[in-house]
């Protein structure tokens, strides 16, 4: 077997970890049928306190086993770590903590949308982060948008608008709030993909995801202590409640194994077969959460329309579309003759 082979193998491997991540989220925060076979879930309401402990519960399984990884994949990850920490450049410490905390946010909305508007709809419109991606790049790293990148971006937002449309239409304010949580998640992530760029240009991947995850666990689980005493609306209260707790603490290490298990895959994945192909690879994630949350756990929030699953094809095939046009421009820069 070659090592695109493997490659492909641990994207694919990554891209199912993360699909399945977002469906046991569903589980947690509603009741279901597992197969048609067996009642579980709803082992706690998603509110904002709950999402936060689910992620602090996630980082506490995540960080120490990433920490032993993180040491094993680059060994220099500390001294890297100690130098942004103590460079004059505070510009870029201020970019990789703001990378986490673009991450955090951008997880505990989503889990809150998942749990209101299912997960195959939430992590579709998560995806519409190119829409705020591609103008960014062009401020940011002047990379201008092409003709086929403004034409994606069309594609897309129709694309979001059929998958959305139903969920706001159908029983008003509730999913009306979910769509618009999902919608505030993908922004919170394109400017985590934005601030990644930047980092990633001075640091090396392994120390900055360290930092990140770092500061997701710490900004969890300051706002468990300071959000409970702001006088916030029932929405957004940051009271934690766990019905079933056995149940919510298997589920939250089930959400660190595949977390582990997807950016370890991932990390190895690009070594093998190039960041290009994995994009690409990767993109297939909301067509792929929609289908295993509607296999897997068969409810309300996972038995979508026809025009929610057209939305989802089109926002799809929209994010692949973009990744292949990078992938061109990449061989097309690559491919030059160097200038002497």
């Amino acid at each position: 077997m070659g090592l695109s082979q493997i490659g492909l193998g641990l994207i694919l491997l990554s891209t199912v970890a993360l699909s399945l991540h977002n469906v046991v989220v569903g589980v947690i925060g509603n009741s279901t049928e597992v197969l048609g076979l067996f009642e579980l879930g709803g082992f706690l309401k998603l509110g904002l306190g709950n999402a936060l402990l689910i992620l602090l519960l996630r980082m506490m399984i995540v960080v120490p086993l990433m920490i032993w990884v993180a040491q094993r994949l680059y060994p220099a990850v500390w001294q890297d770590i100690k130098k942004f920490l103590t460079s004059r450049d505070r510009r870029l410490l201020m970019t990789v903590i703001g990378s986490g905390g673009c991450l955090f946010l951008s997880q505990v909305l989503i889990y809150i949308a998942i749990a209101e508007i299912g997960p195959g709809v939430a992590v579709t419109i998560l995806f519409m982060y190119p829409l705020i991606t591609v103008p960014l790049a062009w401020v940011f790293f002047g990379d201008r948008p092409t003709l086929l990148r403004w034409g994606v971006m069309l594609i897309i937002s129709v694309g979001i608008i059929f998958t959305a449309l139903p969920r706001i239409t159908q029983t008003g304010a509730v999913s009306g709030a979910g769509v618009a949580i999902a919608v505030g998640s993908g922004v919170a992530f394109a400017c985590y993909l934005i601030s990644m760029q930047i980092c990633f240009r001075k640091l090396h991947p392994v120390p900055v995801s360290l930092a990140q995850f770092l500061t997701i666990g710490f900004l969890a689980a300051v706002s468990l202590i300071l959000l409970p005493a702001l006088p916030l609306p029932d929405r957004w209260s940051a009271q934690v409640g766990i019905d079933q707790p056995l149940g919510f603490a298997i589920g939250g290490v089930f959400l660190g194994v595949l977390t582990l298990v997807g950016y370890l895959s991932n990390n190895f994945g690009v070594r093998f077969l190039g960041a290009a192909r994995t994009s690409i690879i990767a993109s297939t994630g909301p067509a792929l959460t929609a289908l295993l949350a509607f296999l897997l756990t068969p409810n309300v929030f996972t038995q979508l329309e026809f025009i929610q699953w057209l939305g989802i094809i089109i926002v799809t095939l929209g994010v692949i579309a973009l990744s292949f046009e990078k992938m061109s421009t990449a061989q097309a820069k690559s491919a030059r003759p160097a200038k002497g």
